[in-house]
């Protein structure tokens, strides 16, 4: 009996060098994909220099912001050190000189309680310009949020100490109605008090019958004494 001649191995499948398609990886990506995801791997193959540069900028941006966090946090972190020292080196004239200084270059984290600092101690100093200046300055960076308005009351009675009584009261004119609540009656005192030195009685009366709508007891009584008072001056 004759034995089974063994069958031949089928010859190995070559591939067709002159078939188009991506070389290297890509290429060998785009012969396992689905027709439906060819177009896309095609796409990625022609653009991939683009997309890779464009990978490296948002890198590039992503490290850039992170450094400029990590040395603003540094930053501030050495102001507020400086800023400390300051306060426990410095005293009088020599105070004012520091901060004024200082303020020049402190970064915003410190800046508004330079600026304060150097106010009070301006204040202090009797030096009215540079005491003014500093409150000023609050008022214009923090406008309407609370340590802008205790700056623009620091800077009126500032106004107030070198005789400025008109200058003052349009200061505090605007802040009668934007102020909280429980600093209201203190920015009326005020506004009666200018408006009385300033000779304008109909507008100090106002603020003083605002004040005793809301006050009672000694209060009360002591805004009718001047709401009296400023009526008997105005009729002589």
């Amino acid at each position: 009996m004759s034995k089974p001649r063994p069958q031949g191995l089928p010859p190995l499948k070559k591939s067709d060098a002159s078939a188009p398609g991506a070389p290297g990886i890509l290429g060998e990506l785009q012969s396992e994909v689905s027709a439906e995801a060819a177009p896309l791997l095609q796409f990625v193959a022609r653009n991939a220099a683009a997309i890779m540069v464009a990978l490296g900028l948002f890198v590039a941006l992503v490290v850039g912001i992170g450094a400029w966090q990590w040395y603003s946090s540094k930053r501030a972190e050495e102001a507020q050190a400086n800023f400390a020292r300051l306060l426990l080196q410095q005293q009088g004239a020599a105070r004012v000189n520091a901060l004024e200084s200082f303020a020049a270059t402190a970064p915003d984290s410190v800046r508004l309680a330079v600026l304060m600092e150097l106010g009070l101690a301006a204040l202090a100093e009797k030096d009215i310009p540079k005491a003014s200046a500093a409150f000023a300055r609050v008022v214009a960076l923090d406008k309407a949020r609370p340590l802008g308005i205790v700056a623009a009351l620091s800077e009126a009675q500032t106004l107030m100490q070198a005789g400025k009584a008109a200058e003052a009261l349009a200061l505090l004119e605007p802040l009668e109605n934007t102020v909280p609540e429980h600093m209201r009656a203190t920015v009326r005192r005020l506004i009666a008090l200018n408006a009385w030195q300033t000779g304008k009685t109909d507008r100090a009366v106002k603020a003083y019958e605002d004040l005793l709508a809301g006050a009672m007891g000694d209060d009360a009584d002591y805004y009718r004494f001047c709401i009296q008072q400023i009526t008997i001056n105005a009729t002589q």
